[in-house]
């Protein structure tokens, strides 16, 4: 097995683990700040209710082509934790710092990509990831955004994968030459929603606490 093979299971092994691990928040959890944000905390893009692409099963939520999963709560600086999977096929991405004043999520909210964006598995499509990782499709993975202030960490089962600044001339190019160059949006709001948005993506245990 190669070194890079070893470093691939080392990280997918963990995830592996999560298959049995059902919702829940622990005392010691809450007593640290954490929300666990069951189906109630949550809408579609631009509406007012759970849309009917994404349903509830054994715990989880499973996304279908639709509508992106809102959070009905802003958040600043936060960490965010959270179990996620996506079937064959599938693609998947979490972002944040969103306003639904926009058409879509990813016109207002810098993104971790989960799967379907090749080898970019945890990066954000602007710059290149500190680790690029294959994405394994229907594995448990347990995912970590942490944002404070301008900085912000991505992690996969532990692993730090990726860290950026948000207010960069690096970060401001990027952005002003990608698909969606507004840039005051990505670097100015102080906080926002978090979305989950992709079809075939399942998730469960979505956790937050403020920082």
């Amino acid at each position: 097995m190669t070194v890079k093979s070893l470093a691939l299971a080392a990280l997918v092994l963990p995830a592996a683990l999560l298959a049995a691990d059902q919702p829940k928040i622990t005392a010691y959890e809450r007593s640290q700040g954490w929300r666990l944000l069951d189906k109630t905390e949550w809408h579609g893009f631009g509406a007012n209710k759970l849309p009917a692409n994404w349903q509830e099963r054994d715990g989880s939520l499973v996304g279908r082509a639709g509508a992106a999963l809102v959070s009905n709560d802003d958040f600043a600086d936060f960490e965010l934790t959270f179990d996620w999977k996506v079937a064959p096929e599938g693609r998947g991405a979490v972002y944040f710092k969103v306003s639904e004043d926009e058409n879509s999520p990813e016109k207002s909210g810098p993104v971790m990509q989960l799967a379907g964006h090749g080898d970019a598995l945890g990066g954000n499509g602007l710059v290149a990831p500190d680790r690029k990782v294959t994405p394994q499709f229907d594995v448990w993975y347990r995912g970590k955004i942490v944002v404070y202030g301008n900085s912000v960490e991505y992690w996969l089962n532990g692993d730090k994968v990726m860290s950026y600044l948000l207010d960069t001339p690096e970060w401001r190019q990027a952005v002003a030459a990608s698909a969606n160059p507004t840039v005051a949006k990505f670097v100015h709001e102080r906080g926002g929603r978090v979305a989950f948005a992709g079809q075939g993506l399942e998730i469960r245990n979505v956790k937050v606490r403020a920082i």
